[in-house]
């Protein structure tokens, strides 16, 4: 992992990278995996996909998943 301001990125054995990053002036979180790219507000309750309302942490895991080869889960 590596860490800078608001951005955290995630690196995998076969050097690929997921990266999340705070969009403050859009009271956005992004994440960039090898997939596509995602975009995620702040419901009051959980941060959820602007697309289809998936929670954060449930991409978070799936595309980390995909990534690494084996099940990672992520929690708020």
């Amino acid at each position: 992992t590596h860490r800078t301001g608001g951005l955290l990125e995630l690196e995998f054995p076969d050097r690929s990278k997921i990266v999340v990053n705070t969009q403050p002036p859009l009271h956005e979180l992004w994440l960039a995996s090898a997939a596509g790219g995602y975009h995620f507000r702040y419901d009051g309750a959980c941060w959820r996909d602007t697309r289809d309302g998936s929670d954060f942490f449930d991409v978070l895991s799936r595309e980390a998943s995909a990534q690494g080869g084996r099940e990672l889960r992520f929690r708020s």
